[in-house]
């Protein structure tokens, strides 16, 4: 028999290279350009929404406001003030930013909610039950993917327009939903499938079934691509523009709409326009900065295998 030949560690042939601190400080210069650069356009939109149109347009397009108008985002708000003795003016003002903002809000949180429940509960069909059609299925979802929203619009528009659900909220949680499905259960199934199967063959031996492994022990396991899929969704649902111009009416419109309206057809105020945008940019940017962890925990799951 053979003798086993022990390897031993001789720490004296590594050696940790140190980098020059030039290169270094060539690093850090270059970071902090990019970190500028990726700054500016946030910079740009902010002090555009503090100026007037003769400084935007003109005189000072890039530099600091000479005159901060902070009053641009008090006439931004009273474009939802309502006409009347007295002039009432309220959370659900039709046509208002406040109105635009719930609606945006509501419109993503429901189309959140119906997407992730489906995606997940599909892709606990497909991966963990054995039936004969799970993979027929699974390339149909695939399917969605490829078919962009807009494409879909007159049939939409024509079907929903026979249904009487036109104007309403319902018109864009339905195809924004629908449409987010096919994605959902394609990052779901890469981290479902990470999951060992042991698992559940583990709580079925000690009294559970498809509905008790599916709420506690997938569900749970979930959580990272459920974040990563909700942001994603959000952010869609956020900015989508054609599907809430068509399809709503102005108690109905979101924020991108509402922002498409301030500019005029002949005279544009663009110092309100700015800040319109901000008000309609900047809780996303939030919403992202506060859960960005996440998703870097979520793709860092995905990424180690069993």
């Amino acid at each position: 028999m053979a003798k086993n030949s022990a390897i031993s560690f001789e720490p004296e042939m590594y050696s940790v290279k140190k980098t020059n601190k030039f290169v270094e400080a060539l690093i850090y210069v270059g970071l902090v350009l990019w970190l500028l650069i990726d700054l500016f356009p946030l910079y740009y939109l902010f002090t555009f929404s503090l100026k007037s149109s003769k400084e935007i347009t003109g005189t000072n397009v890039i530099g600091l406001p000479k005159e901060w108008l902070w009053s641009n985002y008090g006439r931004v708000f009273g474009l939802g003030k309502k006409t009347g003795k007295p002039a009432v003016r309220h959370f659900f003002a039709n046509g208002g930013i406040e109105k635009c903002f719930s609606n945006s809000v509501l419109v993503a949180a429901l189309t959140i909610i119906i997407s992730l429940v489906a995606a997940l509960m599909a892709t606990y069909a497909i991966t963990r039950i054995v039936w004969r059609g799970s993979n027929t299925l699974n390339s149909i979802f695939m399917l969605g993917i490829t078919i962009p929203m807009h494409v879909a619009l007159y049939p939409i528009y024509s079907s929903f327009s026979k249904m009487g659900i036109l104007r309403s909220h319902a018109s864009l949680i339905i195809p924004y939903a629908a449409f987010s499905v096919s994605m959902a259960i394609m990052v779901c199934t890469g981290f479902m499938n990470d999951i060992p199967k042991e698992l559940d063959e583990s709580a079925c031996i000690d009294g559970c079934g498809s509905w008790g492994i599916f709420f506690h022990i997938i569900c749970p396991l979930m959580k990272p691509a459920l974040a990563t899929m909700g942001i994603y969704i959000f952010l869609q649902c956020w900015n989508e523009f054609m599907f809430a111009s068509v399809f709503g009416d102005e108690p109905h419109y979101t924020l991108p709409v509402f922002v498409s309206n301030l500019k005029g057809s002949n005279i544009t105020d663009w110092g309100l326009v700015g800040a319109g945008l901000v008000l309609a940019t900047f809780p996303m940017l939030f919403v992202y900065v506060f859960m960005s962890r996440r998703i870097q925990e979520s793709f860092m799951v995905g990424a180690v295998k069993g």
